[in-house]
């Protein structure tokens, strides 16, 4: 899709980026290579090493890609309930707090398993790691506006390892998260119902 502020040659990478960003959420860090995202976005293999000083470059700059977007995501559900009363009901709260947290966008074991093999990759860790700040802040505006006194980053942790707990065990992701979410709520004291 062309952006019309850009010139060729920024479509040409940002193109680039977005494929490298999809293999990375679809496959993981170690599936990105200079011929798959050429090949993805219908370039040239040339163009990979014209546009990124080498793969890490182009990791770095798709790692970052996504992690916009899930910062994006939590962004959105915010603004978005802002607008309306806060929910009175422990599900409905949940329900918003998941919305908040997990991708809807795409496969959510894909998501967790490329987030464990970040860690082998520096330039995604590093951009994962810069990043968490705004992600934590924006899951925990969510969190305001729902009158919760918890951290965005004890929540998402809450979630994330809902997730690992749910992959390991061959469950359901977005149950298994939904029900943890719950306790900590109900522990808390954070709603009534």
């Amino acid at each position: 899709m062309t952006t019309p502020s850009l010139t060729k040659g920024e479509q040409r990478q940002q193109d680039l980026v977005l494929a490298a960003a999809e293999i990375l959420r679809d496959e993981g860090p170690g599936a990105v290579s200079h011929r798959k995202v050429a090949a993805r976005a219908s370039a040239s293999l040339s163009a990979t090493t014209y546009y990124f000083t080498g793969l890490d470059d182009l990791l770095g700059q798709a790692a970052a890609l996504n992690f916009g977007r899930w910062i994006g995501r939590a962004e959105r559900v915010a603004a978005e309930f802002e607008k309306h009363e806060p929910p009175t009901s422990m599900g409905d709260a949940v329900e918003v707090v998941l919305k908040a947290c997990l991708p809807s966008d795409a496969p959510l074991e894909n998501h967790y398993l490329q987030l464990a093999a970040a860690a082998e990759y520096p330039a995604v860790r590093s951009v994962y790691d810069k990043n968490r700040p705004a992600l934590d802040a924006a899951i925990e505006s969510v969190l305001a506006w729902l009158g919760s006194r918890l951290s965005g980053r004890l929540v998402l942790a809450i979630v994330d390892g809902a997730a690992v707990e749910a992959l390991s065990e061959g469950r359901d992701i977005r149950q298994t998260a939904r029900v943890l979410v719950t306790e900590l709520f109900v522990s808390m004291g954070e709603f009534s119902s």
